[in-house]
């Protein structure tokens, strides 16, 4: 055997374990970007919940002068908590 085909050999092997160390990493990559639309998909339809309800909250305030109106309040304002501390939670994993 000779070194040219030593040489060869030695890099195809480097390049078959470089492609598989980037495919990994594509793979790691890939799913981390997952989660973390996923994160921002939950954090965004929390707000969104909260802003309906204390848009109803709201709407129902002025339409009853001091109604009903509390409970649509207390849960608006409880998505909303909700909403921003998965937001501070996502912004601190990427971290």
């Amino acid at each position: 055997m000779s070194v040219s085909s030593e040489t060869g050999s030695l890099l195809v092997a480097l390049a078959r374990s470089l492609a598989t160390v980037g495919a990994g990493v594509l793979v790691a990559s890939g799913r981390r970007l997952a989660a973390i639309v996923a994160a921002y998909i939950l954090v965004g339809l929390l707000l969104a919940v909260s802003l309906a309800f204390l848009t109803l909250s709201v709407y129902r305030a002025i339409a009853a002068s001091l109604g009903d109106v509390y409970a649509p309040l207390i849960v608006g304002c409880l998505y909303l908590v909700a909403g921003l501390i998965a937001a501070l939670i996502v912004l601190m994993r990427r971290r």
